[in-house]
């Protein structure tokens, strides 16, 4: 789960499977979540998904990762106990967010310029709702999948605020 720009929970699923011999990682969907971020809430979304695409829990779910809070973690209610009720093979790990943030602490100097210059131009359509109105025409003009920019900021380690 993450927080938009816009104050809106958001629901990030990622996963990592095989494919002709190789391991392939890729962003598999994002959804709002309209309400609450409760673990209920993301089990909801992830039941429609695992049923639209007439996927099995028990052979397509092997490792979730969390960002550790006890929404997901909860040993009731929290969605890795809800989870681990429809795939009892389930692996609860650390969100792989914080792995990908200390990572780019240590870019070259090139790559942290390019990042740099990114940053520059997301702060630049942030600051004023113009700009966010103008790239989120510009995506629907060229047919984007999606017409809002998710912004980032560093991510933290719970531990330390």
């Amino acid at each position: 789960e993450s927080t938009n720009e816009a104050q809106g929970s958001q629901f990030l699923v990622r996963v990592r499977y095989t494919s002709d011999m190789c391991i392939k990682e890729e962003f598999l969907f994002c959804e709002l979540l309209l309400t609450t971020t409760k673990a209920a809430d993301v089990l909801q979304i992830m039941d429609k998904f695992f049923s639209n695409d007439g996927l099995d829990w028990k052979t397509n779910l092997d490792i979730m990762y969390t960002d550790g809070s006890p929404s997901m973690l909860g040993r009731k209610s929290g969605l890795r106990a809800l989870l681990e009720a429809k795939a009892p093979q389930l692996v609860t790990l650390h969100c792989f967010l914080h792995h990908h943030a200390l990572a780019s602490k240590t870019f070259p100097p090139r790559l942290k310029s390019a990042m740099s210059t990114a940053g520059q131009v997301l702060i630049f359509i942030q600051s004023r709702a113009l700009n966010h109105k103008l790239v989120k025409i510009l995506c629907q003009e060229v047919g984007a999948k999606h017409d809002i920019l998710l912004y980032c900021t560093e991510v933290h380690w719970l531990s330390h605020g």
